[in-house]
């Protein structure tokens, strides 16, 4: 019997335990292809629209969303361009063009990217499958941890997800399909697990943990009665964040919000207020330039469901985000490229259409702006400057502005940017990526991309300390508001407004509500003095314990 216990990524808080079922969705290209290119085209065209249909009637709106978004794909003539008559029947050839599209988004430094990699290589696999006439079927048993390299709506529409009570994923990122269902399912999720696996039948009993990524094969009743006390903790952690705690504790907790699904899937008691919309996925997700209407079309969806404040981060695309239908140049070193309000000022059609977009919608009022990739005043003052010529245009009030932090220089500017924003917000993922010059999608320098770093602090410390001395707003929206030892950490440097992932939020209050009578002033120094993230760390999980 095979007893294991390796770690992946929690990717859905949860404890489960049960039996595996390997789940396969690999192409086998011995299988004869039965329907030409364009025949098997049209017809998965018509399966996703009537899968989708049957999402939307039973109320599973995101995962109908994802599959609007794999017919476009199947549209896209990025990808149609490169299937000529001579491979319309040579499945091989045709799932490459799919696999190297798919690779190009891959090699992006951004979660969205990799994500939208993913959707191109699982369109490619059911097209060959829609080819060789081969269709899927699922059977699941009850309390069944399912197994896969990675899941697609078409794949999980054929299964009865009541049955799953827990997700293993071998690839796939945090903002992938399978992932998201997990987190509005409550299903528990670990993914990146590689091949570790790969000798595990289905039927063996199987535990995770969907927080610290543990998986368990064959666990001992000891492990599961550790595993079902952590349970019953997680479950308190969650019960304890009512509205009238939260409100007691008088810290502002807000939501990163970045798709269509994230918007339609949205559902929370209290907490009502966007700290980061991602715009770019409005453009993302289309073949062709999004107009007025449909962008404003997105943004009233957002105050349908939140009441509260909606940052609105302007456009941040260029460079390694590359939209076809743009014609962005290519640069040898995109990080430090055309992107953000860089790419906004240059190309003022674009940057006029959002922001009328914003400036006519239904919710204006609810909506401050902020610009990425700010790295001198002069950068925001053209920015601002753009905006009021267009409030004026249209004979309405202007908006509160402000920029997000995530470039070097503008932590030494800013205290001159104090002068001018209304708020400001910390992008921690880029800032650590630009302070410790280290590629965050590069995995051998994971040692230098953890935003606790003494560097980091102090430059976040710095900003914080600026903007109490000027009585500005400043968040943090990057992943290290969504890490509830890291958070605490953000608590300690003096933060009091965080944007995070919603199921983040209790385990974040949970954190810092323990210790909230800490001596914040004296840990502080000791944390701002440390010498790497290591040391920091262990001292916020020693006071966190």
């Amino acid at each position: 019997m095979i007893v294991k216990n390796i770690t992946g990524l929690g990717a859905s808080i949860g404890i489960a335990i049960g039996n595996s079922y390997i789940y396969e969705n690999e192409v086998d290209f011995d299988i004869e292809v039965k329907f030409s290119y364009k025949e098997a085209n049209e017809n998965l065209i018509e399966n996703f629209k009537k899968q989708s249909e049957e999402f939307q009637a039973l109320a599973r709106q995101d995962e109908a969303d994802v599959l609007e978004a794999y017919i476009l794909i199947l549209q896209d003539p990025e990808i149609t361009g490169q299937i000529s008559e001579d491979i319309s029947t040579d499945a091989q050839k045709i799932f490459q063009v799919f696999q190297s599209t798919a690779d190009i988004f891959n090699s992006m430094d951004d979660d969205y990217f990799k994500q939208r990699a993913e959707d191109i290589e699982s369109v490619g696999k059911h097209l060959i499958y829609s080819m060789q006439g081969v269709v899927k079927k699922t059977e699941l048993d009850e309390n069944t941890i399912l197994i896969a390299k990675d899941l697609t709506p078409a794949d999980t529409s054929s299964m009865d997800l009541q049955k799953v009570s827990g997700i293993i994923l071998k690839e796939g990122g945090f903002t992938s399909h399978a992932v998201i269902v997990a987190k509005n399912l409550g299903i528990p999720c670990v993914i990146g697990i590689k091949d570790l696996l790969d000798d595990i039948e289905s039927n063996t009993s199987i535990a995770i943990d969907g927080d610290s990524g543990q998986v368990l094969v064959n666990p001992s009743k000891e492990d599961k009665d550790t595993l079902l006390n952590k349970h019953e903790e997680y479950q308190k952690i969650i019960s304890s964040f009512t509205k009238e705690a939260y409100e007691k504790l008088g810290l502002n907790f807000r939501v990163n919000i970045g798709s269509t699904e994230e918007i339609d899937s949205f559902e929370h008691p209290f907490l009502n207020s966007i700290g980061l919309f991602r715009s770019e996925f409005i453009y993302l997700d289309s073949s062709t330039a999004p107009n007025l209407d449909d962008q404003k079309d997105v943004i009233n969806s957002i105050g349908k469901k939140f009441n509260g404040t909606i940052v609105y981060r302007t456009l941040d695309i260029g460079g390694d985000k590359q939209v076809s239908y743009l014609n962005l140049p290519v640069e040898e070193n995109p990080f430090l490229g055309v992107r953000g309000i860089r790419l906004s000022l240059a190309n003022e059609d674009i940057f006029t259409s959002q922001v009328k977009s914003i400036l006519t919608s239904e919710c204006v009022d609810q909506i401050k702006i902020m610009f990425p990739m700010i790295s001198t005043v002069s950068d925001f003052l053209e920015a601002k400057s753009f905006v009021e010529n267009i409030a004026t245009e249209l004979n309405v009030s202007m908006p509160q502005l402000g920029i997000m932090v995530e470039t070097p220089s503008s932590v030494f500017l800013v205290d001159k940017f104090a002068e001018v924003v209304d708020f400001i917000s910390i992008g921690t993922n880029d800032l650590t990526q630009y302070i410790m010059a280290a590629d965050r999608g590069n995995t051998q320098l994971s040692h230098y991309q953890d935003p606790l770093s003494p560097a980091v602090i102090r430059a976040i410390s710095k900003v914080i300390d600026v903007g109490r001395e000027h009585n500005i707003e400043v968040s943090v929206c990057g992943e290290m508001a969504s890490d509830p030892v890291a958070a605490f950490g953000l608590y300690i440097l003096g933060l009091k407004t965080f944007s995070m992932s919603p199921n983040a939020a209790p385990f974040v209050f949970h954190t810092i509500t323990k210790n909230h009578d800490i001596d914040r002033d004296s840990l502080k120094e000791t944390i701002l003095n440390a010498n790497n993230y290591l040391e920091v760390r262990e001292i916020l999980q020693k006071e966190t314990q």
